[in-house]
């Protein structure tokens, strides 16, 4: 059956601007009160959303399940008790899984408990360091780098206050059925700022709306926001048999800004995820960098790439994002041109998996083109002449994709996905589907 995709996308700009102003000011690290929050809004979105929980202190292999964390207060004054920051001025200013403190210390003792960017002088910057060795061992701060430089020597009192809770992590998996269980997983961040990486999840949101929408999936689909890295790990472990059906994921980050688009390849290089974005990039005319699978911004699909677990992802970015990590990373900085986009992208590359075929001949002879108005002229169109009728119709051996035989003709998928279901329709091809190794 032939699977008809829409040829247009409705964006709830409403709805995607709704979320970034409920979701980015909640404090979302790991494992905290914000991402509880975050998952309840999530939650009213999609009523038939599954949050995963993992219990404080659970393990799988070497990892364990962190406290929930939460800073009830943080200060620093000087010697005349004149305030020089605090959480009340931005949250960033204590870092997420800090121990709390109280007492005086001189500036060669902060310097090795502190964060500062040169390059971003009156940011606060996002320091995660201590979020993923959560052990409470020591504080940590954060200060815009003009701020820093401009305190004389002397003594600075410092005082932070912390909670801890046993509320479980959690992880939110969205899970649309198609007719075949072969499944996407498409899958941001849900923890940290806003361009990164709530963009991502706004922009995953949207997309399952759009797959929901569909009146048959070829594929089955699942969204899944997570705590970076941890939140992907206790998944991984704990959801194999949902896994050995995963055929790739689709990594969104920092969508809504950043310099450039950039397609961040799979791991093994090539796969056909990596192809199909490259394809969808291609057809939606959005130029965009390369950059291989250690480049740019790595999230979770190095945990889903991992050597035991194997599944490849790819990677759509605006890279590099010069506010990355600060608290200039804010909800009036996403372009929602760049989401929208981003979205059409998404859209097209839904499009090209749920309709990718394997073309074959269902005759011996080549067909008499002109007798089914399938020819090309060579006088009128001599490129179309040598990529259709040529490049082509000279490479269909039942093996190749329509993927790959537009990559290999130089066209784009729609156009030679349109060319060839005219020659299904008068029965000179048939097609038959994909075939994904599972694990």
């Amino acid at each position: 059956m032939r699977q008809d995709i829409p040829k247009t996308m409705n964006f709830d700009t409403a709805r995607m601007k709704r979320l970034f102003d409920a979701i980015a000011p909640l404090p979302r690290m790991v494992n905290s009160p914000g991402l509880d929050t975050t998952f309840e809004i999530i939650s009213k979105e999609f009523p038939d959303i599954i949050l995963h929980e993992y219990p404080v202190g659970s393990e799988c292999e070497d990892w364990i399940v962190p406290p929930a964390w939460e800073v009830c207060g943080g200060w620093m004054k000087n010697e005349s008790g004149e305030l020089i920051a605090s959480t009340d001025e931005n949250l960033l200013f204590v870092a997420p899984y800090s121990k709390p403190v109280d007492g005086w210390f001189t500036k060669d003792e902060i310097i090795s408990h502190l964060r500062t960017r040169p390059e971003q002088p009156d940011a606060f910057i996002l320091e995660h360091r201590l979020a993923y060795n959560y052990r409470l061992k020591t504080w940590g701060i954060s200060l815009p780098h003009n701020r820093w430089s401009s305190l004389p020597d002397g003594r600075y009192h410092i005082k932070i206050e912390v909670k801890t809770h046993n509320s479980p992590l959690k992880t939110a998996d969205l899970f649309l059925p198609g007719e075949r269980p072969e499944t996407l997983c498409i899958c941001a961040h849900i923890d940290e700022l806003c361009n990164d990486d709530l963009s991502g999840c706004v922009a995953a949101m949207e997309l399952m709306h759009f797959l929901q929408s569909l009146p048959r999936r070829n594929y089955s689909y699942q969204m899944l926001l997570v705590p970076e890295m941890f939140g992907t790990l206790f998944y991984l472990y704990h959801n194999r048999e949902k896994v050995a059906k995963t055929i790739g994921m689709l990594n969104l980050e920092t969508l809504g800004d950043g310099r450039e688009w950039c397609l961040k390849g799979t791991h093994p290089a090539g796969h056909s995820i990596e192809q199909i974005l490259r394809m969808a990039l291609r057809q939606n005319q959005t130029k965009a960098c390369e950059l291989n699978f250690f480049e740019g911004y790595g999230n979770d699909e190095r945990y889903f790439a991992w050597p035991t677990i194997n599944l490849p992802g790819v990677a759509l970015q605006r890279y590099p994002y010069d506010k990355y990590h600060s608290s200039l990373d804010t909800p009036d900085k996403i372009n929602m041109s760049y989401m929208k986009e981003a979205l059409a992208v998404c859209k097209i590359f839904i499009e090209i998996l749920e309709t990718n075929s394997i073309p074959a001949y269902t005759r011996l002879l080549p067909p008499w083109l002109t007798r089914h108005d399938l020819y090309v002229d060579v006088s009128d169109n001599p490129a179309s002449y040598h990529k259709l009728n040529d490049l082509a119709l000279y490479h269909i051996d039942g093996h190749r994709s329509i993927l790959e035989l537009a990559q290999l003709a130089d066209l784009n998928f729609s156009e030679l996905k349109t060319y060839l279901d005219r020659f299904e329709d008068e029965k000179l091809i048939a097609f038959s589907p994909v075939n994904w190794k599972l694990k």
